[in-house]
């Protein structure tokens, strides 16, 4: 069976399932570009590649934009049992879809997560019906993305959802850390406070971190948190955390993904303020390594994975006494570590890759 993936950039997650799936099938993987600019370049470190690649050559714009013809040019010489096309928001994908729909060519749509906007003009909201809507068959991460499907056309019977995941089964741990392990990983990673939250992300204003130091602000002295990631904001983190004497808060630049797990098997709590985000693979990667989430309400993996008062509580970042409330539960329930890792050990590369090939191979049967 010969599948082809058009997707923008190549992701580490993205080469994870495409080398899982290539164990049964012939996977062709056309990128249009290398890396999102957005990234910091060892993001896309460490992963072997072991499937089909095709890199389209054209024009990048902005961080994830990309203009060219190759994505129609490569679907009109080549044949493939299935054709996936991962998003609509490019030039070049908006092309590529425009000739599979012109040709009545079979394919499948593709999503990594989506948010219906509350305030969206009538002409976006055409531009987005045309393009997600007419496909054969969907894969979704998760039910709401399957409402924005929906909403922008999709048939809800034709789609599939799959276990979003960034992890293999080896990487989920197979116990919490008793308190002798995370000191003794404490220790190596010099943390200190009697209580360790941890938060993982770009620092950019979407991610929401102003607000959490804001809050943090009116936590004890012993509680500190560690914010882990970088971007264009640190410098304003760093000027509000003088302002506001804030003694229990380090900052650290991206660190590669095994020493950002550390992190998450030496903290007690992850904090998770993002004002949005289409899925969020880090409530399941924290989850992996038996810490329990806390996160703000407009996030899909949020709503997804975590059940409030089992492995953590989605909850609104703008109400104190909720954060406040969450906080203290999280931390007088040590039996959320397990759950989080039950969580964890449902959402896997092995189990999305299982979903995907079940998927293909009814579809093949049935035409």
């Amino acid at each position: 069976m010969k599948v082809l993936f058009v997707f923008n950039h190549q992701a580490p997650y993205k080469v994870r399932l495409f080398n899982e799936l290539s164990k049964d099938i012939e996977v062709t993987a056309l990128f249009e570009r290398l890396k999102d600019s957005d990234r910091d370049p060892r993001y896309y470190q460490g992963e072997e590649i072991k499937f089909k690649t095709v890199y389209i050559k054209g024009l990048n714009l902005g961080h994830d934009n990309h203009l060219s013809r190759g994505v129609v040019r490569h679907l009109k010489n080549n044949q493939y049992d299935i054709i996936i096309m991962n998003g609509w928001h490019t030039f070049s994908e908006m092309a590529a879809l425009n000739y599979l729909k012109k040709n009545r060519k079979s394919y499948v749509f593709y999503i990594n997560g989506g948010i219906i906007r509350k305030r969206e003009s009538s002409v976006l909201r055409r531009i987005k019906t045309h393009y997600i809507s007419g496909a054969d068959h969907y894969f979704s991460p998760d039910e709401n993305s399957n409402k924005y499907l929906v909403h922008y056309g999709a048939n809800a019977n034709h789609i599939i959802n799959y276990p979003y995941s960034t992890l293999y089964e080896r990487e989920i741990l197979p116990k919490p850390l008793d308190s002798q392990e995370k000191a003794a990983l404490r220790t190596i990673l010099n943390l200190t406070g009697a209580k360790i939250f941890v938060s993982v992300g770009q620092f950019i204003a979407r991610k929401n971190y102003e607000r959490l130091l804001n809050y943090w602000k009116g936590q004890p002295a012993d509680h500190r948190l560690i914010l882990i990631g970088g971007g264009p904001e640190k410098n304003k983190y760093r000027r509000l955390i003088r302002e506001l004497a804030l003694t229990n808060v380090q900052i650290l630049d991206f660190l590669p993904r095994e020493k950002v797990f550390q992190y998450f098997r030496a903290a007690d709590v992850y904090l998770f303020p993002s004002k949005e985000d289409i899925y969020g693979h880090v409530v399941n990667e924290a989850l992996s390594q038996g810490l329990p989430v806390i996160s703000n309400q407009n996030v899909n993996s949020a709503h997804h994975l975590i059940k409030n008062g089992e492995n953590g509580y989605v909850i609104d970042f703008n109400d104190e006494d909720k954060i406040n409330m969450a906080i203290k539960d999280v931390l007088n329930n040590p039996e959320m570590a397990n759950a989080a890792l039950k969580t964890a050990g449902q959402n896997t590369i092995e189990r999305m890759a299982k979903v995907h090939l079940d998927a293909f191979k009814d579809w093949m049967e049935r035409r």
